[in-house]
């Protein structure tokens, strides 16, 4: 537990100043600490207004004591009951089931849990568990605040990012997120959940290609970028979209090296902090093409991360898949480019609909 004692002394300001610094950078730069750092503060806040809240009762009884004597009976005001005495049962379930969800966040933080096994010795893979008690709380909230309900899936035991390949249904992501999956579904703001099965795999690369059951789902679609099979130059300039958490975030930098850990050509090392829940999620240039496919980063490095190269993509397909699955794939690809000198914002927003929060299920 020593990441929640670093907590509380950066809230009761007894952390030395370099120790204050590197704490809030941190909280700038890894947003899976930020969130557990600001769960933590709200569950200390509420403790501690519980605690005066208590600490002021038993003043007033003290005083009533005082004045009226030991044996004198305090006569409770009849009134009719509160939202809290209705649902207190309810809310105590919810506060409790809280209460273990960010214990169990920041011992995910501590225990490295959060980041799961590595590959390749020292890189990370960025897929993120989620918090089967968070979801099970987030349920009873809706339940207390919303009349009308909507319908609640049983949590994912994995969750991570993907991306349109085509307008034929075909989506991106990586190997290691689907890897044993029983089931596996995408969805974002635009798209409500829906099934997908794996059709290609590539292991050595850290590919896998999802294909939706329904094909109405990509009746519309209009996949505005491509894969880049040019390989992209150090320095250019890139940015991410993926699913660190249940909405899209983004983020920019630039291409730091060529090659990856330990110099895998395979990959690009991007100076984008990135965190679970981005693997699969795509890499663009300013021009908004595909240039990789984000993998994870190096243990204990902040704004360092990998990527897979979208021409590997291109060579796996070429060269492992059947002449069908290449018609599929690799027929539709080029198309004329759309979001060439549009800025950045405007791009984002033709991109997002096209980006997938994935959630795998496995059995075990």
């Amino acid at each position: 537990m020593n990441i929640v004692e670093t907590f509380d002394s950066y809230l009761n300001n007894t952390l030395r100043a370099e120790e204050k610094k590197a704490f809030e950078s941190r909280l700038q730069q890894d947003a899976v600490f930020a969130k557990a750092f600001h769960e933590h503060k709200t569950l200390v806040d509420t403790m501690a207004q519980s605690a005066k809240r208590e600490n002021f009762k038993q003043k007033l009884n003290n005083i009533h004591k005082e004045l009226f004597g030991e044996n004198t009976k305090i006569i409770s005001m009849v009134r009719e009951n509160s939202f809290a005495q209705r649902h207190g049962r309810t809310i105590a379930v919810a506060a409790s089931t809280a209460l273990v969800a960010v214990l169990a966040t920041v011992a995910a933080l501590s225990t490295g849990g959060y980041l799961l096994k590595k590959q390749n010795n020292e890189i990370l893979e960025l897929k993120r568990n989620v918090m089967e008690l968070k979801y099970s709380n987030d349920g009873i909230v809706e339940g207390i605040t919303k009349k009308k309900t909507k319908t609640v899936y049983a949590p994912a035991n994995l969750e991570g990012s993907a991306f349109a390949l085509n307008n034929r249904g075909y989506i991106v992501t990586s190997y290691h997120m689907v890897k044993s999956a029983d089931s596996v579904f995408i969805q974002n703001e635009n798209t409500e959940r829906s099934h997908a099965k794996v059709v290609y795999t590539d292991e050595a690369i850290d590919l896998a290609i999802l294909k939706l059951d329904n094909t109405n789902v990509a009746e519309n679609w209009q996949v505005p970028y491509g894969l880049k099979n040019k390989t992209a130059e150090i320095g250019e300039k890139v940015f991410t979209l993926g699913y660190p958490r249940s909405d899209v975030v983004y983020g920019e930098g630039a291409l730091s090296s060529m090659s990856g850990y330990s110099g895998d050509t395979s990959m690009y090392q991007i100076s984008i902090p990135v965190n679970p829940g981005n693997s699969g999620g795509p890499l663009l240039d300013e021009q908004g093409n595909i240039v990789g496919v984000i993998k994870g980063k190096i243990t204990g490095a902040e704004a360092t991360g990998f990527a897979m190269k979208a021409n590997q993509i291109l060579r796996s397909l070429d060269q492992n898949a059947s002449d069908s699955l290449k018609t599929e794939l690799l027929t539709p690809i080029s198309r004329k480019q759309t979001l060439r000198n549009l800025k950045r914002s405007e791009q984002v927003k033709r991109i997002n609909p096209y980006v997938f929060n994935v959630l795998v299920y496995k059995a075990d």
